[in-house]
């Protein structure tokens, strides 16, 4: 995965039902092939961590899967072998707070004036911190 050339996936593609888990792993191979470009990865981003401790990971182990685990359904077996034990009602509840717009009024706040600053067509589509990822790199607009 190249980063200086090619975006990372969506962090609203799941796989395992986890949201970010595909972009986490794409920028794991970026950073291990050195090619993560402007993007951040692991304790860098908080995406990332929030993505990791859910799963009860570390950046390091999670890399080492990524590097042992040449494809999402091999890396899909590894996370399942390695994380803690994630029930679906944990996955839907990592979700629900995931893909949430703040966790308490600051982040709301700071979240509606960074939509605020959106082209007023766009404004409509981005209803969560992970849309506005997608705006900036062309998914939505």
């Amino acid at each position: 995965m190249d980063l200086t050339k090619n975006i990372p996936r969506s962090p609203n593609e799941r796989l395992l039902g986890i949201p970010m888990l595909p972009r986490t792993i794409d920028k794991a191979r970026a950073a291990l092939a050195g090619s993560l470009g402007e993007y951040v990865y692991g304790d860098k981003s908080s995406f990332d961590t929030a993505l990791l401790s859910f799963l009860g990971i570390s950046a390091a182990e999670f890399s080492e899967g990524v590097r042992t685990s040449p494809d999402d359904e091999s890396m899909s077996r590894w996370v399942q072998a390695h994380a803690r034990d994630v029930t679906p009602s944990a996955v839907d509840e990592f979700v629900n707070n995931f893909l949430n717009d703040g966790d308490n009024d600051e982040e709301r706040a700071r979240f509606a004036e960074r939509r605020a600053k959106l082209p007023e067509s766009v404004r409509p589509k981005v209803t969560r911190w992970t849309d506005l990822l997608d705006v900036a790199e062309g998914r939505i607009n």
